[in-house]
């Protein structure tokens, strides 16, 4: 479960053009918005019709929505499905099929204003009741997103316009999992007492989205058209098609080609040529999924602070950046991820490179180097993903006195020693620390499922749920600075990038989520897009 989980993650999180997306990850940029335009002439205004032509890297096999995880359909569900609200290019939370909400006073209340007027793709008129029955759904049958929503404790729906999730107890972070996905929202009409696994809508689905399903010829492509009854901003273009190419150098060679006008396939080592090429758009991106060096927090050589200190002031984050992850993405400087640049705590940072500072930090652990200026030899368990990275780390401890060995393991023997059986002194990882900030305590929480290396400090703990509890931005910033705080001084982990990709996109693509439409559209959805040829 928690590999499929993860392969899945990093795949929805790299569709569209993100690229590099290779490390485990839980669940699936400061130039977080940096923009090279290269275009010499701007078109103002949008062009109607066209079709519009993307790869799929996979062949969708369901388009449910909610029930499991399907990253071929999922470009796909973007188009033709709505939420109550959703993350868009930027990774903030908009309205979608909720015009605005509110937390009640006490925070146990979270009540989303319906937009009006809206039809499902058969034409049935949508209503509060949608949104209880998809919800309800997700939880009772264990949808691919109930374990994100179990602090629901009912759904009740005012009135058809008005819907109220009850909550336990306060959980500020429960809006950015509404957002996310396998929460889009399902047509009850067509669903209600029926297997949701086997109902015939799973490949002829009926959304509210701005496109509507047409076809899906297995092997070769799906497409969508425009919903002409959009009740929001009606999409320009005609038609999208999702060309099926799983081999990424054909998907890559059909875009350099013409033959599409999109790719997720353009290798990080082909990203620059792009630059200053007038015939395309190139933008930086960020999204909060950092990796990082894992220690044994408390059996091995690694459970010394001073140990860990050393490893913080010897590695080279720059190396690993532009030597193993090629420049793409950014070095990591602090705890958190810069998305969150609210939060930020500007005093707690990662240390710069000091190799002799970290020597100094082994002797005072007890450690004495031997004729070759060796310390101690460790061992630094690994799986497929991260060779490039290892091959620099190890280079860098053995400056300051470390004979570091790889055990590179398979994906099943990595999880049975280190993911389940927590034997390990150092490992490596990566994972995405979203949709909300809280999310962070997954990995650093006393009882957190990404905590491997059992790190445990009340005062997180404490910080965690109480920054959790509160609902703006403003009263939980001071919660996850101290947070970092901590961390900066307890070292459980040493971050060493922030997962970001460069988007491409051809110069005649105006609208592109990952370009102009970013605040208004999700990653790969299309409402915006229209053909400037």
């Amino acid at each position: 479960m928690k590999r499929k989980l993860s392969l899945f993650l990093v795949i929805v999180l790299c569709l569209g053009l993100f690229t590099g997306c290779s490390n485990k990850n839980e669940g699936q940029e400061v130039d977080k918005v940096d923009e090279v335009d290269n275009t010499s002439e701007v078109s103002n205004e949008p062009k109607v019709g066209g079709t519009f032509i993307t790869s799929l890297s996979r062949e969708p096999q369901t388009y449910n929505p909610c029930a499991q995880a399907d990253d071929g359909a999922y470009k796909v569900i973007q188009n033709v499905f709505n939420k109550l609200v959703k993350i868009n290019g930027d990774d903030k939370i908009i309205p979608d099929l909720a015009k605005d909400w509110e937390y009640s006073e006490d925070g146990k209340t979270l009540t989303f204003h319906l937009q009006e007027d809206v039809k499902w793709h058969d034409g049935e008129k949508f209503s509060s009741e949608d949104v209880k029955w998809t919800f309800d759904q997700i939880l009772n049958e264990k949808g691919f997103a109930s374990s994100s929503l179990s602090d629901i404790e009912e759904i009740v729906c005012p009135d058809e316009n008005t819907v109220q999730f009850k909550i336990k107890a306060p959980n500020a972070g429960l809006l950015g999992y509404i957002a996310w996905f396998g929460t889009y929202i399902m047509p009850k009409h067509i669903y209600e007492g029926t297997d949701w696994l086997e109902n015939p809508a799973n490949q002829n689905p009926i959304g509210t989205g701005p496109f509507k399903f047409v076809e899906h010829k297995k092997g070769e492509s799906v497409t969508v058209e425009r919903n002409d009854d959009y009740w929001g901003d009606k999409p320009y273009l005609d038609k999208v098609i999702f060309s099926i190419i799983p081999d990424e150098d054909t998907a890559f060679q059909s875009f350099l080609n013409g033959e599409i006008d999109e790719t997720g396939s353009i290798p990080n080592s082909e990203a620059d040529r792009f630059d200053d090429d007038p015939d395309y758009v190139v933008k930086k991106k960020l999204w909060p999924n950092k990796g990082y060096l894992l220690f044994n927090y408390n059996e091995g050589k690694f459970a010394d602070k001073k140990v860990r200190q050393a490893v913080a002031y010897g590695i080279d984050r720059d190396e690993i950046f532009t030597k193993a992850l090629k420049g793409v993405g950014q070095k990591a400087e602090y705890f958190i991820s810069p998305v969150y640049d609210w939060a930020l705590n500007q005093e707690a940072k990662l240390p710069e490179r000091d190799i002799e500072k970290a020597k100094a930090l082994l002797e005072e652990a007890g450690y004495e180097a031997d004729e070759n200026g060796i310390y101690f030899s460790t061992t630094i368990d690994t799986f497929p993903g991260f060779e490039d990275v290892v091959e620099v780390v190890q280079a860098n401890f053995k400056e300051f006195g470390i004979d570091l060995k790889v055990n590179a393991m398979d994906d099943a023997a990595y999880d049975e020693k280190v993911w389940f059986g927590h034997d390990f002194e150092m490992t490596i990882l990566g994972g995405y620390q979203g949709p909300d900030i809280s999310a962070i305590g997954s990995r650093i929480g006393t009882d957190g499922g990404m905590n491997l290396g059992e790190y445990s400090n009340p005062r997180v703990d404490e910080l965690l749920a109480e920054g959790l509890a509160l609902t703006t931005e403003e009263e939980r910033a001071p919660k996850y600075k101290e947070i970092q705080e901590i961390l900066a001084e307890d070292l459980p982990m040493v971050f060493f990038n922030e997962k970001g990709a460069k988007i491409i996109v051809k110069s005649y693509v105006k609208g592109h989520p990952g370009t102009e439409a970013c605040e208004k559209a999700s990653e790969s959805e299309f409402t915006y897009v229209w053909l400037d040829k």
